[in-house]
């Protein structure tokens, strides 16, 4: 389907916005969720994603369905691409599969600190659930480890806080160690993606809509 038809119903501050914001996107760093059960830290951790510029986050569901709070995401999951699965297995075997290196999120202190890593390939971080943590299969398969510092008395982060640091450094680490063409979408990516956003806008879905009632 081609967009052209549908930009004289968009704003041309609207679409630049658009334009600009997909030119920011990122896919070399992803995200996966384990099993989330609360709502507020799902959402928040989307919001916080989707903040950062990156585009995918990968659910793994088997025990708990994904659901958000539109509230604490102010709308932030409908620009984000959602992968969804069954089982740690399958979202690892499709990662593999796109050239990512998978880190499992972890408190250790033994462990190396994110802003300490060097990232010559695409990274999927993986966050556990909010009670038990990391599954033991994604420790298992997973390529390796890291932690985000904690120089205070607490143990470790809210999962939601981690997720939004681990998106920041991405992000710092991204813009001042790669080089653009690594790190930015491809010019095929980024026009499937405007596309994608232009084709969701609520005024063109509803001409879309008539546009199929009419036939």
């Amino acid at each position: 389907m081609k967009i052209n038809r549908y930009l004289q119903y968009i704003t041309p501050k609207r679409y630049r916005r658009l334009s600009h914001v997909a030119s920011l996107r990122s896919r070399y760093f992803t995200f996966v969720f384990e099993n989330f059960f609360d709502i507020h830290n799902i959402s928040a951790g989307l919001r916080s994603i989707e903040a950062f510029g990156f585009q995918d986050v990968h659910i793994v569901e088997g025990v708990n369905q994904l659901s958000v709070n539109k509230d604490i995401t102010r709308g932030a999951h409908q620009w984000l691409t959602l992968h969804r699965y069954q089982t740690v297995e399958e979202c690892f075997r499709a990662l593999r599969k796109e050239g990512y290196r998978i880190l499992v999120a972890e408190p250790d202190p033994s462990q190396p600190p994110l802003h300490k890593m060097e990232f010559n390939q695409p990274a999927a971080f993986i966050f556990g659930q909010e009670l038990y943590g990391i599954s033991e299969t994604a420790k298992r398969e997973a390529d390796g480890i890291f932690r985000i510092p904690i120089a205070g008395f607490v143990e470790s982060f809210n999962v939601s806080v981690t997720v939004a640091l681990t998106a920041y450094t991405a992000r710092i680490y991204a813009e001042s160690s790669l080089k653009e063409c690594q790190w930015k979408l491809s010019p095929a990516q980024y026009q499937e993606l405007l596309m994608t956003w232009v084709l969701q806008q609520p005024i063109v879905r509803k001409i879309i809509r008539k546009e199929g009632e009419d036939e």
